[in-house]
């Protein structure tokens, strides 16, 4: 624990170090209100992690959609829950090696991953800042290889509003089960009314 202590510290160190210099932080300027479409050939996937730290439970959905906006798949589930209060960005990383993995099983090769996390995206680009995640953010890093082509992009909260829906009726509605499913869930074109959606033409 000592040694490990030590190693995490000097990273730190080092990444402050590295700032001081005048590297700086990205901005966050705004994600995009609307839901934009992937380039034609790809895939969108949309995710969300859901966490109640009063029950130390987690929800986590999914749903892909292509260039014309048509949703392809959704699924959800309710991921292992724990007792660490803290443990609020290690659910996003468990969620998204979940969703990773589905995809690569579904044998999905180019992919477009949108969360409404900043700070997820960060740690998946500069993983050197989160020595903490180490471990999730390797494993994350090898799934990655396996696809063609994978990017990620920061979502606002409106544009990711139909993954947050299906990953908060997994603790609001107990929907502990999981499961896959074709097309979108049957509140899907109500809700989308309400997220805004920009298509590629």
């Amino acid at each position: 624990m000592v040694q490990r202590a030590i190693e995490e510290s000097s990273l730190w160190y080092e990444v402050n170090k590295v700032e001081n210099r005048g590297e700086q932080a990205p901005m966050n300027v705004g994600a995009p209100q609307r839901w934009a479409a992937p380039a034609q050939g790809m895939v969108k996937c949309n995710f969300h992690a859901n966490w109640r730290s009063v029950h130390y439970h987690v929800g986590g959905a999914w749903i892909t959609r292509n260039h014309m906006g048509e949703v392809g798949m959704h699924a959800r589930d309710a991921l292992v829950p724990t007792t660490d209060k803290l443990s609020a960005d290690i659910y996003r990383l468990i969620c998204l090696l979940w969703v990773l993995r589905s995809l690569r099983d579904l044998r999905v090769e180019e992919i477009n991953v949108g969360t409404d996390s900043h700070a997820l995206v960060e740690a998946i680009q500069k993983s050197y800042r989160w020595p903490r995640y180490r471990s999730l953010l390797h494993q994350i890093a090898a799934i990655c290889l396996d696809f063609a082509v994978i990017d990620f992009e920061v979502e606002s909260v409106k544009s990711n509003k139909v993954a947050r829906e299906i990953s908060k009726s997994v603790l609001r509605d107990g929907r502990h089960r999981s499961y896959l499913a074709m097309g979108g869930p049957s509140w899907f074109h109500k809700i989308i009314r309400t997220e805004g959606v920009i298509v590629n033409s």
